[in-house]
């Protein structure tokens, strides 16, 4: 997978509601936590810059995303 389809993958989930597991994620796609959290950061940049009425939330190695 190239970088913009993992991004992608990645906010879609969160979007569907679905809690994303770092871990798994990471070694499902191939990617280092480094990378991860790189694609957060971007995600959290995204929410910020459009104004979107979401939270990008982290418990216990799982993130998603909820109403703020």
């Amino acid at each position: 997978m190239r970088k913009s389809e993992i991004l992608l993958f990645l906010f879609h989930q969160l979007h569907t509601g679905k809690p994303v597991s770092r871990a798994a994620f990471c070694s499902d796609t191939h990617i280092s936590e480094r990378s991860f959290y790189r694609y957060l950061n971007d995600i959290r940049n995204f929410i910020v810059e459009f104004g979107l009425p979401k939270e990008l939330q982290e418990e216990g190695g799982n993130y998603y995303l909820a109403d703020v």
